[in-house]
């Protein structure tokens, strides 16, 4: 597996679950379209879980602060950043 087509497969998925969520608000109220938005929900944790882990197997870091853990961006390859909840690291601290 390589970055770019880890990249494109989470781009489809992301791109899925908007589809499936816009039609889940169409549907009328009931008890179908709450347990309908309840599976997404869980799909949804469960994708950024396997996404995690997936950046993680491929050498990249990961924010364990909360859960599902978030991949830790940096736009300089020395400061990181969690972009869910701003956890700062300097290269040093993973060196």
């Amino acid at each position: 597996m390589d970055i770019n087509s880890l990249a494109t497969g989470i781009g489809l998925f992301s791109s899925t679950i908007s589809a499936v969520r816009q039609a889940i608000e169409l549907l009328p109220d009931s008890s179908k379209k709450q347990a309908a938005a309840e599976a997404l929900e869980k799909a949804e944790h469960e994708f950024k879980i396997a996404e995690a882990q997936s950046a993680y197997d491929l050498g990249y870091l990961i924010c364990k602060k909360h859960f599902p853990p978030e991949i830790i961006l940096s736009a300089d390859d020395i400061n990181w950043e969690c972009p869910k909840c701003g956890n700062k690291k300097n290269n040093s601290y993973f060196g």
